[in-house]
C-alpha cells in the first residue's frame, strides 16, 4: 500500500500531523550524583502527562483536534523527564504506541529535531515528539509560516499568546506527501494546549 492511499485531501489540506510536547514539570535538582539529564518529573509533571494521555486516548479529546489521527509513534529525548513524560502519555493512551528515545535529542537545536522528524516512516501519519524548551517552541515557530499580515492564518500569534510551559502541546498539520518534505513554513497550527488537561 502506497503512503498516499487513504490520505486523499483537498489541495493544501494536512495529511500528516506533528504533535510537539514539552516534558512535564521536573524536579529542580538532579538526584545525588546525577546531571541535568537525570532530573525526574515531579508529582505535578506525572499527573499532567498522564492526564494528557488520557485525553488523547479517545475519552475526552482536546478541542479542535478531535478528528485528527492520534500519534502512531513517539520520538523522545532520552533525558529522564522526557522519557517519563512519553511513557506516561503512552500508558494512558493504551500502551500500544512505540517510543523511540534518542540521546542526541537532549540539548538538540530545532534543526536537529527536524532531521529526526524527516526520517519518520512514511506510513506514520501522526508523530509525537517529546522534548525540551526552547527547542520545541522554536521548532513549532520555524515550521509555521509568517502570515501576520493575513490575520495569523499560519498560527504564530496563537502559539505566542499561549506560551509553552511544561507539558504544553502544539499540534501541527502538514500538507506534505512525505515526512522528508517537512520544511520551514510548511505547517499550520491545529491547536496549542497546556495543563491542566
Amino acid at each position: 500500500m502506497g503512503h498516499h492511499e487513504g490520505m486523499e485531501s483537498a489541495e493544501g489540506a494536512p495529511i500528516r500531523y506533528l504533535w510537539l510536547l514539552r516534558h512535564g514539570k521536573a524536579a529542580s535538582d538532579a538526584p545525588r550524583g546525577g546531571s541535568d539529564r537525570d532530573r525526574p518529573l515531579t508529582g505535578r509533571g506525572r499527573r499532567d502527562a498522564a492526564a494528557l494521555g488520557a485525553r488523547l486516548s479517545g475519552g475526552v479529546l482536546l478541542p479542535g483536534v478531535e478528528e485528527l489521527p492520534a500519534p502512531q509513534l513517539v520520538v523522545s529525548s532520552s533525558a529522564v523527564r522526557t522519557r517519563q513524560t512519553a511513557d506516561l502519555v503512552v500508558r494512558a493512551m493504551g500502551g500500544d504506541v512505540p517510543v523511540d528515545s534518542y540521546d542526541a535529542l537532549y540539548g538538540a537545536d530545532p534543526d536537529l529535531v527536524l532531521r529526526y522528524v524527516r526520517e519518520i516512516d512514511e506510513e506514520v501519519t501522526g508523530a509525537l515528539v517529546v522534548g525540551h524548551n526552547p527547542t520545541l517552541y522554536q521548532l513549532a515557530w520555524q515550521l509555521l509560516p509568517d502570515r501576520r499580515d493575513e490575520g495569523d492564518a499560519g498560527g504564530r500569534t496563537r502559539l505566542e499568546a499561549h506560551g509553552f510551559p511544561t507539558c504544553a502541546l502544539a499540534v501541527l498539520g502538514l500538507a506534505v506527501p512525505s515526512w522528508e518534505d517537512v520544511a520551514d513554513g510548511s505547517a499550520t497550527l491545529e491547536g496549542v494546549f497546556k495543563p491542566a488537561y
